[in-house]
């Protein structure tokens, strides 16, 4: 499985289709070619560009209906999905309402 199919099929698990544009924003800000392997190495670069990725994504219209033929994406599930990368990468979880203790 090539990096682009992996992006590719992760998104499509919320219903998100990607451009090809898309898909080279996200392989070249992980530094991996999309014709490449998916493999153990790049996972976590793959992972953490998806994640900076995900931002724009919910900028875009979340349902289209044309001509009989409607299409709507997951948002909470690609909130979540958003929120388990940042944490698990170390990430700022910019997209969260939950509240932050600092200390002064």
């Amino acid at each position: 499985m090539t990096v682009n199919d992996y992006i590719s099929q992760k998104f499509q698990t919320f219903g998100i289709s990607l451009s090809e544009a898309d898909l080279l924003e996200i392989s070249l800000s992980s530094g991996i070619s999309g014709e490449d392997e998916m493999d153990q190495p790049n996972i976590g670069l793959v992972s953490v560009a998806m994640a900076k990725f995900i931002p724009s994504l919910l900028l875009r219209a979340t349902s289209i209906s044309e001509n009989g033929f409607s299409m709507s994406w997951n948002i909470e599930g690609l909130k979540e999905y958003y929120s388990f990368l940042c944490k698990k990468y170390g990430l700022e979880d910019t997209l969260s309402d939950k509240p932050k203790v600092r200390f002064l």
